[in-house]
C-alpha cells in the first residue's frame, strides 16, 4: 500500500518537469518580462490558481496544528481572516489598478514598481536588498515545513527531502519561468481544492470526532490545558467564537491572524501575480475564483487543526509542528482508500509548498538580479544575458535557502513571522496606498517603510532586550502585526505634512482607466 504515496508523487513529479520543458520552448527568447511575469498573457483564471496556490504553503497545513492546539476555533478565525482581509482585499480592491500601473510604469518587480510609483531610487535600492536577504529565511521555513510532512508520512531522511524539493524547484524555475510557474499552479490548485475537501471530511468522519456537531461537544468537555503560549485554557474556552471571555486567548489569536491575514498584502510575490495577468479588465473574474478557491482550500486545511485536542492530550515530542503530519496518519489508515487519500493530501502540501517557492523565488531573483546589479551595476547589460543573470540568481538563491534550512532549527513560525514582518512591513502601505490613490507623498512612503521594517527587527530584538517586563509581548507574531499596521498611521500622517508629488506625473498613473 505504501507505493501508491510513491506513484502520485513521481508522477506530480514529471508533470512538472514535462511543463517545465513544454514552456521553455514557448518563452525561448522572450526576455526577462517573459522569464518573470509570462509576457504578461496569463489569463485570469490561472491567474486566480496560481494565487491561491501561492498564497497557502505547506506553512500554512503545520501552523494549522499550532492554531487549532492554541485556539481551538480560533483556527477559523485565522482561515477566514485569509480570504477576506488577504485574497479577497487584495484582488477587489488591488488587483486592476496593480495591472494597469505597473504596465504604465513599465515595471516588473515591486521594488521597481514603488521606485517609479513615487520617484525614488530608495525602494529599488533598498527593497531589492530587504527582499532578497529577508526571503531566504521566509523560502527556508517553507522548506522545512514541507519536509516535516515529508519525513513523518514516507520515513524520508529530513536532508533528503529538503534537497530533492530545492533541486525540483530550481530546475522547474529555471527552465521554464513564471509562466512554467502558472500553468502548474492549475493542476496544483485543483489538487488543493480536491485535498482541501478531503481533509475536511476525513477529520469530520474520523472515530475521534464523529461529526461537527458531535466533535465540538466533546471539545468542549476536555479538560484544562495550557497552550502553547502559556495560557491556560477550557475545552468551553475553544470552542467559543469569543473565546468564552479569556482574553489570554483573544491577545493571542488578533496579533496571529493579523500576521497571517494582513501581512500577506505586502508579499511581492503576490502583488506581482497581477502585474502577469493579461488584461486588466478581466481581474474581476479572477477575483472571485480566486475568493471561491482561497475559501475552500483554506477552510479544508484549517479543520483538523481545529479539533487536534481529540487527538492528542499533550504535546507530542516534536510539538506543534508535527501535529498534524500525526494526526492524518491516524485518520488515514493504511488501507488502500486511506493511502490514496492521504497520498492526494500530500500532494496537497507539495503542491502548495512548490507554488509558493516558485513565487518567493522569482520574486528575489529579480530583486537581487534585476533591480539590484543590473540596476546598479550592470545597466548595459543585454536582454539575453539578464534573463541569464536572473536565473543564476535563481540558483544561488535557492542554495543559500537550502543551506539554511538543512540547519533545521525547528522553530518554522517563528522564521517565517519574522521574515513576512520584516517583508510586508516595508512593502505594505507604500504599496497599499500608493495604489489606491494619490495622497501619499514620496517622504510619507519612506517613513511608512522605515518604521514597519524597524518594528519587525527590533521589538523582538533590542526592545525584549531593553525592557524585560515586555519581553513576553515582544514576539516576532507581535512585531509583525505591529510592523503592518502602525504604517498605515505613520504614512498619511507624514504625507499631509510633506511635499507632493508632481500632480501632471500621478494623472499620467491615475488618469484614464482604460485597460493597459
Amino acid at each position: 500500500m505504501a507505493a501508491i504515496k510513491y506513484i502520485f508523487v513521481a508522477a506530480y513529479v514529471a508533470f512538472i518537469l514535462i511543463v517545465g520543458l513544454r514552456t521553455r520552448k514557448e518563452s525561448a527568447g522572450g526576455g526577462k518580462e517573459s522569464f518573470l511575469l509570462g509576457g504578461r498573457s496569463i489569463g485570469p483564471v490561472v491567474t486566480s490558481f496560481s494565487f491561491a496556490a501561492t498564497y497557502i504553503s505547506g506553512v500554512c497545513m503545520v501552523n494549522a496544528g499550532k492554531v487549532g492546539w492554541d485556539w481551538g476555533i480560533g483556527a477559523m478565525w485565522n482561515a477566514w481572516g485569509n480570504v477576506l482581509l488577504s485574497i479577497a482585499f487584495m484582488w477587489f480592491f488591488l488587483g486592476t489598478r496593480s495591472r494597469r500601473i505597473s504596465a504604465k510604469l513599465n515595471v516588473q518587480t515591486m521594488p521597481d514598481y514603488l521606485r517609479a510609483r513615487y520617484k525614488t531610487e530608495y525602494f529599488k535600492l533598498v527593497g531589492s536588498l530587504v527582499l532578497f536577504f529577508f526571503m531566504i529565511p521566509y523560502t527556508a521555513a517553507v522548506f522545512s515545513s514541507l519536509s516535516y510532512m515529508f519525513t513523518r508520512v514516507f520515513n524520508l531522511p529530513y536532508i533528503g527531502a529538503v534537497i530533492v524539493m530545492a533541486v525540483l524547484a530550481t530546475v522547474n524555475l529555471v527552465v521554464g519561468g513564471y509562466k512554467a510557474a502558472a500553468k502548474i499552479d492549475v493542476l496544483q490548485g485543483g489538487i488543493m481544492v480536491v485535498g482541501g475537501i478531503i481533509l475536511a471530511v476525513a477529520t469530520l468522519s474520523a472515530k475521534e470526532v464523529g461529526g461537527l456537531a458531535e466533535g465540538l461537544r466533546r471539545l468542549r468537555e476536555i479538560e484544562p490545558f495550557v497552550n502553547s503560549a502559556g495560557v491556560t485554557a477550557t475545552g468551553r474556552d475553544i470552542v467559543n467564537f469569543g473565546f468564552n471571555g479569556n482574553a489570554g486567548l483573544l491577545l493571542g489569536v488578533i496579533p496571529f491572524v493579523i500576521m497571517t491575514s494582513w501581512a500577506p498584502n505586502g508579499l511581492p510575490q503576490m502583488a506581482t501575480k497581477f502585474f502577469a495577468i493579461k488584461d486588466a479588465k478581466l481581474v474581476r473574474t479572477g477575483a472571485i475564483v480566486c475568493t471561491v478557491l482561497g475559501f475552500i482550500i483554506i477552510t479544508g486545511v484549517h479543520i483538523p487543526g481545529l479539533f487536534i485536542h481529540l487527538f492528542y492530550s499533550e504535546l507530542p515530542a516534536g510539538g506543534t509542528n508535527v501535529l498534524v503530519p500525526d494526526m492524518l496518519t491516524k485518520i488515514f489508515g493504511n488501507d488502500l482508500i486511506g493511502q490514496v487519500c492521504l497520498s492526494i493530501i500530500m500532494l496537497l502540501v507539495l503542491s502548495a509548498s512548490m507554488s509558493h517557492l516558485a513565487s518567493q523565488v522569482l520574486s528575489s531573483a529579480a530583486a537581487i538580479g534585476m533591480d539590484f546589479l543590473k540596476g546598479y551595476f550592470l545597466k548595459d547589460l543585454s536582454e539575453q544575458k539578464t534573463t541569464l543573470l536572473l536565473r543564476v540568481c535563481t540558483v544561488l538563491f535557492m542554495l543559500a535557502a537550502l543551506v539554511l534550512a538543512l540547519l533545521n532549527l525547528g522553530v518554522i513560525s517563528s522564521i517565517q513571522s519574522l521574515a513576512w514582518g520584516a517583508i510586508s512591513g516595508f512593502f505594505l502601505a507604500p504599496y497599499v496606498f500608493g495604489t489606491l490613490g494619490k495622497t501619499v507623498t514620496k517622504a510619507g512612503a519612506i517613513a511608512g517603510s522605515i518604521v514597519g521594517l524597524a518594528c519587525a527587527l527590533l521589538i523582538p530584538t533590542l526592545v525584549k532586550a531593553a525592557f524585560p517586563a515586555l519581553a513576553p509581548y515582544c514576539t516576532t507574531v507581535n512585531a509583525c502585526a505591529v510592523a503592518t499596521v502602525l504604517p498605515l498611521i505613520v504614512t498619511p500622517i507624514v504625507s499631509a505634512f510633506t511635499k507632493k508629488l508632481d500632480p501632471a506625473y500621478l494623472d499620467t498613473i491615475f488618469g484614464a482607466e482604460e485597460a493597459a
